[in-house]
């Protein structure tokens, strides 16, 4: 089960994918949790083997939804990333 600090959050989970350029959605794709190949707590387990973290960490895994290999972000692109009911991470390609 994947924890957010409020709680678990259900396999569920949409993680949505969009990417603009000037104004205008040039990609966009959404996935869910039930999608990831292993479970949360494997990856856990991987992560403190060899390792400590004695406040915590963060374990990234990707959003799961790629745009297709024709695809190049372009200076001035704007992608957002958002997690239901963690929120939404933007960013503009420099």
């Amino acid at each position: 089960m994947c924890w957010w600090r409020e709680g678990p959050l259900a396999k569920s989970t949409e993680i949505r994918l969009k990417i603009s350029r000037s104004d205008e959605i040039v990609f966009e794709g959404a996935t869910t949790l039930v999608q990831l190949k292993r479970e949360a707590e494997e990856l856990v387990e991987y992560l403190y083997r060899e390792n400590s973290f004695p406040t915590g960490c963060y374990l990234l895994t990707g959003t799961g939804v790629v745009p297709p290999d024709s695809f190049t972000l372009q200076s001035g692109d704007d992608v957002e990333i958002s997690i239901e009911g963690i929120g939404t991470l933007r960013n503009v390609v420099g």
